[in-house]
């Protein structure tokens, strides 16, 4: 059976380490896991940028076992990647491939429109597995799938994990085992402060939020802090690879790190 891929949160709200009792009902096969944004998870677990830097960038060229290795795959949209990404990470967009802001207005990361924007472009689910698997036809290669904040990148992760339950019963056993969610992403969101097992709100209440379908989980709504202590709370704070954690990052556009779809976008605005 397809399944249909929805978007969990109507309430954007920023989790951290501990939430409240979660009600919502999982699919069959799937488990929560982990993720931060209440989505079932089929593929191994979540990985940190940290991680992910190291086993990538700091490694390159030096693996005990090149079985072993581990590599990125980016699916942030064409201008996102254009305008920096983890060095050597592969670009494989997905499910936007470009989009038309308004007024070309784009975030100060050159990623997401700022007063909206219409997407022009897009990957469909069959075509982003088909993609990766031409890439990488060994289904034991580790992959680390990179969105900006972690979305994104679980929805790839599932589907690379367990193409069946999203594409169709002839895609059974064609699945990777080794696929990994780059919990941040590239910017990452808003950290917050923590007390005990609880995420600390501003007024110390508990806040419902309201799911696709109309279910409810109950987390708190955490403060946004200012981690760089400049006076602003703003994206630098976010807990992404680029901002808190400071990795470095390329905008070099390797031919072999491309992606042949989005070729006509990557230098649009």
């Amino acid at each position: 059976m397809n399944r249909a891929w929805t978007n969990p949160l109507t309430v954007a709200v920023s989790l951290a380490a501990a939430v409240v009792p979660f009600s919502g009902v999982l699919a069959d096969d799937g488990d929560l896991g982990g993720n931060r944004y209440y989505y079932e998870r089929y593929y191994a677990s979540e990985m940190s940028a940290a991680q992910a830097f190291l086993e990538t960038v700091v490694k390159q060229g030096r693996w005990t076992d090149r079985s072993d290795k581990l590599v990125i795959i980016d699916v942030r949209d064409a201008t996102e990647y254009s305008r920096g990404h983890p060095d050597g990470a592969y670009h494989v967009p997905y499910p936007r491939i470009y989009q038309l802001c308004t007024n070309d207005a784009r975030s100060e990361d050159g990623g997401t429109c700022l007063q909206g924007g219409t997407t022009t472009a897009s990957m469909p689910d069959d075509q982003f597995f088909l993609t990766v698997e031409a890439m990488f036809p060994d289904k034991s290669q580790r992959l680390a799938l990179l969105c900006r904040t972690g979305s994104r990148s679980v929805r790839g992760g599932n589907i690379l994990s367990a193409p069946e339950e999203f594409l169709g019963p002839e895609y059974a056993g064609r699945g990777y085992s080794r696929v990994f969610n780059i919990w941040q992403g590239f910017v990452g969101q808003p950290m917050a402060p923590i007390k005990g097992s609880s995420v600390v709100g501003p007024t110390n209440t508990v806040t419902t939020v309201t799911l696709d379908g109309g279910v409810t989980a109950s987390g708190f709504a955490p403060y946004q802090l200012d981690l760089n202590n400049d006076g602003l709370v703003n994206i630098e704070d976010n807990d992404g690879w680029r901002y808190h954690q400071g990795l470095p990052y390329s905008t070099r556009m390797l031919p072999k790190l491309l992606n042949d779809d989005a070729m006509p976008y990557y230098d649009l605005p």
